[in-house]
């Protein structure tokens, strides 16, 4: 095998390039990702009560593409053809002798009024608005809610939710405006 594509940026993806370079330093690497960074997902918690800014969880990898020799694709995967060993993407096909899809989760947008929420799991950008409404509220209903994958009821990750929901509530309380504020946790699972 002479040369390996690599689908994504986060924890699994970049762990498959250190493994990959440590078993084979002249291999090539091709990673494929819509940007060149990294986001620290499990830090997104801190993101609306200001304990940390999203600067603070994104990290650009051009230095280690470089330093572990990896050729970097902005691209997003759409594809593949001749049994895997063509990575189609929105921007030009990429060949391979071998294929990682470590491209993470996607999120499930079917329940009804969903388009009406934040998914805090959508990444540091969706966290800010969290964090952006949340400062510009007096009071009112906040509503956490999460839901399983109706074709796989087992894949549940309601986790981060919990988070942010006692997260804001020690915040609030910190602030003395808990009282103002409803939490409602919900669940259709």
């Amino acid at each position: 095998m002479s040369r390996v594509t690599v689908v994504g940026a986060g924890f699994a993806a970049l762990t498959a390039v250190r493994k990959l370079r440590a078993a084979d330093p002249k291999i090539g690497i091709d990673l494929v990702a819509p940007k060149p960074e990294f986001v620290y997902y499990p830090g997104t918690i801190w993101i609306p009560t200001g304990l940390r800014e999203p600067r603070d969880l994104v990290v650009r990898l051009d230095r280690f593409f470089q330093r572990m020799n990896v050729s970097y694709h902005p691209a997003a995967a759409t594809g593949l053809r001749e049994g895997g060993r063509v990575l189609e993407t929105d921007h030009g096909d990429v060949a391979n002798d071998g294929l990682i899809i470590a491209s993470g989760g996607r999120f499930i947008r079917k329940l009804p009024g969903i388009e009406n929420s934040f998914l805090p799991c959508g990444g540091v950008e969706v966290t800010a608005q969290i964090r952006d409404r949340l400062q510009q509220m007096q009071g009112g209903t906040l509503a956490f809610g999460f839901a399983g994958n109706p074709n796989e009821p087992s894949a549940m990750r309601g986790g981060p939710v919990f988070e942010f929901l006692f997260g804001i509530d020690s915040w609030l309380r910190k602030q003395g405006r808990r009282e103002k504020f409803k939490l409602v946790f919900f669940t259709p699972a």
